[in-house]
């Protein structure tokens, strides 16, 4: 006869997979006026490729417009390639000249959130704007804001470098962007650091939710535990393993403990 084996049986609850809860249609309105140097427009672009690529695994389709002193739609919505995206991108020439953003966000709401640009009416609408400075219209903001607004879109204000130090170029930005702003301006140093916020932007664009998973664990050992031996040594290093893949433990349950013998 062999010495009684403990059966350990625990109940998991684990979420880490996750499912777009909403489709969007998002616009990517980029600066080119001369204030951005060349590296740094080839560094915006970079981090546009980026985050589409992220966010194409979603039921999602995106614009490429670029403004300056004035607005160049390069890709709408109805001629965005999903395979070939990241040429569309790089084919984007920087224009130079002003910085007439409050122009270029009327453009997109004018010109690309429409049908015959490839726009879909059940979509979220996002714009996200990305700016090195302020804008030399800024007397048309509460217009064009309000104008969309009115076609409900959702726009994220991106500043890049230390012009948004100054109150007024921080006031700015927020203007651009929907509120609350702390939800919708992110702020960076410099074109390079613009990667740091990638994942909070993608995060916030397409909300995620988690897709709670339940298991049953089977352990067992040749000597007797007690719970909190059971919980430090078993429970959780397998909640540190399964972390370290990437899946979040939401709770586990000692569900009984159980003697058998052979």
């Amino acid at each position: 006869m062999m010495n009684p084996l403990p059966l350990c049986v625990f109940m998991l609850a684990m979420s880490g997979c996750t499912t777009a809860q909403e489709t969007a249609d998002i616009v990517f309105l980029l600066d080119g006026s001369g204030s951005v140097g060349a590296a740094q427009f080839t560094t915006m672009k970079t981090f546009v490729k980026n985050v589409t690529g992220a966010l194409l695994q979603f039921d999602t389709l995106f614009a490429f417009v670029q403004y300056a002193s004035s607005t160049t739609i390069h890709v709408d919505f109805s001629q965005f390639n999903r395979t070939g995206f990241e040429n569309q991108v790089d084919s984007i020439s920087q224009t130079g000249g002003g910085t007439n953003t409050a122009s270029g966000i009327r453009t997109v709401v004018e010109n690309v959130f429409i049908p015959s640009a490839g726009a879909r009416p059940e979509a979220n609408r996002i714009l996200i704007v990305i700016t090195d400075g302020q804008s030399s219209d800024a007397s048309l903001y509460p217009n064009v804001t309000a104008e969309a607004d009115g076609k409900n879109i959702t726009r994220y204000a991106i500043g890049i470098g230390n012009a948004f130090n100054i109150a007024s170029a921080l006031a700015e930005l927020n203007s651009i962007a929907s509120p609350p702003a702390s939800d919708h301006v992110f702020r960076v140093d410099s074109f390079q650091a613009l990667d740091l916020i990638a994942t909070e932007l993608e995060e916030s664009i397409i909300p995620t939710a988690d897709v709670v998973v339940g298991m049953r664990l089977k352990v067992s050992s040749t000597v007797n535990l007690n719970e909190t031996e059971i919980e430090e040594q078993i429970l959780k290093p397998f909640g540190d393993k399964l972390r370290g893949r990437g899946i979040t433990v939401a709770g586990i349950k000692l569900r009984g403990v159980y003697k058998i013998e052979d």
